[in-house]
């Protein structure tokens, strides 16, 4: 069976890094996320690089991936370990019969900033297996009676025996009459079809901690898909992704802020009001003299620590605005400044250049 390339999926060269393999991924999840794309097939490749995503974003499971074709200890290269007991012992492992935990789920969550700033209560809607409510798992129809499976003699899986070159080879597979049961009925449950499990779609509340950042993910609990045979559910992993914010860029715990000022209020310095996350407001002072790309910082005005105490800052760079146009009164002003004014040295603020880059996204 042929594997999937996840570096193909995100269309990235094997040596990309985790920056652009996480930069792919956006882009990707953006264009095919169902809620988004009207694509027929938005889900089931919005599926597929998110899986492509989760491996190549984990360096363990990368590097598995880079050296076997799998990031999964069990199989190598579609070589898995039955393979190797019928490679070497003419035989399988006998298959559990027993309680199968169900699958484990992934969804994706879009927040505003704000709400990753205070937390929220999100609802989201799941669609997964559920254990019937009719039959309750046994896949029969209440009152219908169980016998043993003749296929399999109640094994709950049939072999095949063939012949090679270097000996003996047996095939092992779940039995096609009960599924691997070992036990049929002879009346399947008229909701289920004898499956155990329907599908079905429900509201799950996920608790979005203060704090949160784009990219974690939150465990949920119990909620995945029911298990077979009584086995436990699986759980839910919700990704969260955070919109653009108009005002803001969150770098870590501190937000970025750019507040756009005259050349008078930089020279003369100023006590101005700037917008802060929690939707109230707060007071800078800009010191005179400020210069083009500084940044004045307020403190605890920041991102709640995930799971900690204590917020980040708010670092307000300021953007010294030149008019563009001037007032007669205006432009005899800056006349008279400019015959008095003195020009800056040339290493005045060096290093400025880099920070006015970092502040507005270059």
């Amino acid at each position: 069976m042929a594997r999937t390339d996840h570096y193909a999926v995100l269309g990235v060269e094997r040596s990309a890094t985790a920056d652009e393999v996480r930069g792919a991924y956006r882009k990707l999840a953006r264009q095919f996320h169902p809620d988004v794309s009207a694509d027929p097939g938005a889900a089931e490749r919005f599926k597929e690089v998110t899986q492509a995503y989760e491996i190549l974003s984990d360096p363990e499971k990368r590097q598995r991936y880079d050296m076997f074709g799998t990031s999964e200890f069990g199989e190598m290269s579609g070589f898995g370990i039955d393979d190797l007991f019928n490679t070497f012992f003419g035989g399988s492992r006998r298959r559990e019969r027993g309680p199968v935990r169900g699958a484990d789920l992934r969804m994706q969550v879009e927040l505003d900033l704000e709400d990753a700033v205070t937390g929220v209560e999100q609802v989201v809607r799941v669609p997964r297996q559920e254990t019937c409510d009719r039959c309750h798992g046994s896949g029969a129809e209440p009152g219908a009676k169980t016998s043993t499976c003749g296929t399999c003699s109640g094994r709950g899986e049939v072999r095949q025996v063939q012949q090679s070159l270097f000996g003996r080879f047996v095939t092992v597979a779940a039995c096609p009459h009960c599924g691997g049961a070992g036990k049929t009925v002879d009346q399947p449950c008229t909701r289920c079809r004898g499956e155990g499990r329907v599908h079905a779609e429900r509201e799950v509340t996920v608790t979005v901690p203060a704090g949160i950042d784009d990219g974690q993910q939150i465990r949920v609990g119990g909620e995945g898909e029911s298990g077979m045979r009584g086995g436990p559910p699986g759980d839910l992993y919700v990704l969260i992704r955070l919109r653009e914010h108009e005002h803001f860029r969150r770098e870590g715990d501190d937000l970025i802020h750019v507040l756009r000022i005259t050349p008078a209020q930089a020279a003369l310095g100023d006590e101005l009001t700037v917008p802060t996350i929690d939707g109230a407001t707060a007071s800078l002072k800009v010191p005179a003299g400020a210069q083009h790309g500084q940044s004045v910082r307020l403190r605890g005005k920041g991102v709640p620590r995930l799971h900690a105490n204590g917020r980040g800052d708010q670092l307000v760079y300021l953007h010294v605005v030149v008019p563009r146009s001037l007032s007669k009164e205006e432009r005899a002003l800056y006349q008279k400044l400019k015959a008095i004014g003195r020009a800056p040295e040339a290493d005045e603020d060096e290093g400025l250049l880099g920070k006015v880059r970092d502040a507005f996204g270059g």
